[in-house]
């Protein structure tokens, strides 16, 4: 009878923690500069209050920036088995190149539901271009996110960004349930995305009273780098689902650069000694002067 009693309360219990919502956090961020666009992102994988990964991947490449000959077909292009140098020689004896566009998927929300989901898209435009010989465009990638994300349970919170060989950088940002929308200069999400708009419009304030205007399009990639690092570094600081390292990728026409960046650590308050402390609570001192 124990036992059983025993075993109805660990059910009951299993079931209250299972009904219960798990919060997954993160924070991604993408910028565009004047030769492409800059995706950055924190590295800490949570699940509630544990931590399960402190050095993940969260950009995912579902477009490679490749030059493949027009004689070569690509699924022998694609094929492991196929000789690099191969390739190269034949790139030499000038022919013609088709070059495909740069694009990465930024991913918040549930970890499993994410990686899913760029497998996915993935699948869906390799699949494309091999049957329909079609190439794709960043904007065809976000309405198959899209299209994935309507009406669906997915937790997933995505920023599409790349380079496009005609339009140049581009960014969609793709909320739960199939919201897109292209932003024109920046875009974030996840649980830090907070503390990094309340970042820039603190950054906006301050360009605007030396009367210039905000604008992430008019920076360098050094700036633009350093841009995302000091915004995703503030809201690892702030953010509890945030952590680790800051995962930069640089999509220009040249295709992607890896960079991996530490964050800065929060500056240290001034130390004070306890006179000044108390200075401000003393009441003024009449001195009083004797005669004898």
């Amino acid at each position: 009878m124990k036992i059983l009693s025993i075993f109805l309360v660990l059910a009951a219990l299993t079931t209250q923690i299972s009904g219960q919502e798990v919060k997954m956090g993160t924070t991604i961020f993408c910028v565009k500069f004047r030769d492409g666009v800059v995706v950055g992102a924190d590295s800490r994988t949570s699940v509630s209050g544990y931590v399960s990964n402190r050095f993940a991947t969260k950009i995912s490449f579902v477009l490679e920036n490749q030059e493949l000959p027009q004689s070569m077909s690509i699924l022998q292009a694609s094929s492991s088995l196929l000789d690099k140098e191969h390739i190269g020689n034949n790139l030499n004896q000038n022919q013609e190149a088709v070059q495909s566009t740069t694009c990465c998927i930024c991913r918040s929300g549930s970890a499993a539901d994410t990686q899913n989901l760029a497998d996915t898209v993935r699948f869906q435009l390799m699949k494309r271009q091999i049957l329909d010989r079609a190439s794709s465009s960043i904007s065809n990638v976000a309405t198959l996110i899209k299209n994935i994300l309507l009406n669906n349970e997915l937790q997933a919170s995505l920023i599409c960004a790349g380079y496009d060989q005609d339009k140049g950088g581009i960014i969609y940002s793709i909320d739960l349930g199939g919201t897109m929308m292209e932003q024109d200069d920046f875009a974030c999400n996840g649980s830090g995305s907070g503390y990094i708009l309340g970042h820039i419009d603190n950054v906006i304030k301050r360009k605007a009273q030396l009367g210039k205007e905000f604008s992430c399009k008019d920076m360098t990639e050094e700036e633009a780098v350093a841009f995302v690092v000091e915004s995703i570094g503030l809201a690892i600081q702030r953010d509890g689902s945030s952590g680790g390292v800051v995962r930069i990728f640089v999509i220009t026409k040249d295709g992607k650069k890896e960079l991996l960046k530490i964050p800065p650590k929060p500056e240290s308050p001034k130390e004070k000694t306890e006179s000044s402390n108390l200075s401000k609570f003393a009441m003024p001192v009449r001195r009083i002067s004797s005669s004898t």
